[in-house]
């Protein structure tokens, strides 16, 4: 018996076209609108001399950045930040494996120490407040395997550098989504409030050290040490978590790292890197675009490692409990690298 199989019709067509356009926006909002807040501020400040609406634009973008972060979302913001976190699920997809979730305790705050950074570390965002992995925001048919973070992980916020909060506009959505500044105060604040940190402990730097060759997974960790302060200040025990997938989203291009090679020292470079807090890239992704690449990313959520409640940890002590962290996770890379699709994969600890 023979069969037919229909061809695409112009509707299919069109739903294709508008599914990718919903994709675009939910994916890329953070790196399009970040660039476009930046750009339209600089375009309003070059043409201020000349244009009545440049001075309209530059008054609007002082507006923003005037307003108090802590002004409670429209329900509008609250409905977009709920569709992109589904849309991130369904458009990778996310899937999150826990080694042992019963390790973790409802009352206690953790400090999640996620890796690897990579442009921009998307799935950090599945212990954030909005998270719809394996919440019921899947698509039908799209067949969510992993497991669902329970609601006490996704009281969280996560640490991002405090550039971002100087971009108008975005620093209110970033603020709303649960990311706040990775100053010691204000993470120090939310882990004594009852909620868990997320951060990436390479941070920034460790975006300058990643690797572009394929299977090379890089994690800037044995100079990290204050996640682990910080854990053994509040005696939060530290999670360790590998993203795989995470790395392969964006291409990139970072000028005098990558190319051209030796115009400024590498010491000169890095200690620029810390200074104005991010690494200065372009990143592209389907077809040149900010839409990041669909690459599935699977999520390991180590077991929790107790650290003491200290005030003042010891330098021996803080050493003590990082190398059991890079340990940890070092295991988790090892473990899983197969099942997650990369069984050539390595990871570098620097």
């Amino acid at each position: 018996m023979s069969s037919h199989r229909r061809s695409p019709s112009f509707a299919d067509g069109m739903r294709a076209a508008a599914s990718w356009v919903v994709d675009f926006f939910s994916l890329s909002w953070i790196v399009l609108g970040l660039l476009t807040s930046i750009f339209s501020f600089l375009a309003c400040v070059l043409l201020l001399p000349r244009s009545p609406l440049a001075a309209f634009g530059l008054c609007v973008h002082l507006v923003a950045l005037a307003v108090p972060l802590r002004v409670a979302p429209p329900r509008q913001a609250r409905r977009l930040l709920h569709h992109v976190s589904s849309a991130a699920c369904n458009y990778f997809p996310i899937t999150v494996e826990f080694e042992d979730k019963r390790a973790f305790k409802e009352s206690r705050p953790c400090v999640i120490g996620y890796e690897p950074h990579s442009v921009l570390p998307i799935g950090a965002c599945v212990f954030l407040p909005y998270s719809r992995v394996g919440q019921g925001g899947e698509r039908p048919g799209q067949g969510f395997r992993g497991e669902a973070v329970p609601p006490f992980l996704r009281n969280s916020i996560m640490a991002s550098t405090s550039s971002v909060f100087l971009v108008p506009f975005m620093r209110h959505l970033l603020y709303w989504l649960g990311c706040r500044s990775a100053s010691r105060e204000v993470l120090q604040q939310a882990l004594a409030d009852g909620k868990n940190v997320v951060l990436c402990p390479g941070g920034v730097q460790e975006c300058y050290f990643m690797d572009p060759l394929p299977d090379q997974e890089v994690a800037f960790l044995k100079q990290r040490t204050g996640f682990v302060k910080l854990a053994m200040k509040a005696g939060a025990p530290l999670v360790p978590v590998f993203s795989f997938g995470q790395t392969q989203q964006y291409a990139y291009w970072r000028p005098f790292i990558d190319w051209p090679k030796h115009v400024i020292s590498g010491g000169r470079m890095a200690s620029f890197v810390r200074r104005i807090g991010f690494v200065p890239l372009l990143c592209w992704g389907v077809m040149g675009t900010t839409l990041p690449h669909r690459v599935p990313m699977h999520i390991y959520v180590g077991k929790p490692i107790a650290v003491p409640h200290t005030a003042d940890p010891s330098a021996a002590e803080v050493q003590r409990y990082l190398k059991q962290y890079i340990s940890a996770m070092t295991a988790i890379f090892e473990r899983h690298k197969a099942a997650a699709g990369y069984p050539n994969a390595k990871l570098t600890i620097i």
